[in-house]
């Protein structure tokens, strides 16, 4: 999924921790195929997961986790758009398409 690129550290924070949930920091690790440290560093904020982390996530995520991330990953994606739009300063057809679009689905 080309969007992951794209997400902000805090979603990818927050995807982490709902695997987190379920699973020790070990067990999480291990499905991810990385260190344990790794998701202490995530936890902690000093680094953030990788975008194959976070398909990685996805893939080792069960359906009610899977829910919940792409909720996460839906709102990051509003935010970024309402974030853009409102504070870009410029306007055109494609712009003008994306406040549509916002304002047919909510």
């Amino acid at each position: 999924m080309r969007i992951i690129h794209n997400l902000s550290k805090d979603a990818r924070e927050k995807i982490i921790n709902i695997l987190l949930e379920k699973r020790s920091k070990k067990e999480l690790a291990e499905e991810l195929g990385i260190s344990s440290s790794a998701i202490t560093k995530f936890i902690n904020g000093i680094t953030h997961p990788s975008d194959e982390t976070i398909k990685k996530a996805i893939e080792v995520a069960d359906e009610e986790e899977k829910e919940r991330i792409y909720e996460i990953i839906a709102e990051d994606i509003i935010e970024s758009l309402e974030d853009f739009i409102n504070n870009s300063g410029f306007e055109n057809e494609k712009i003008r398409n994306i406040k549509k679009l916002l304002a047919k689905t909510f």
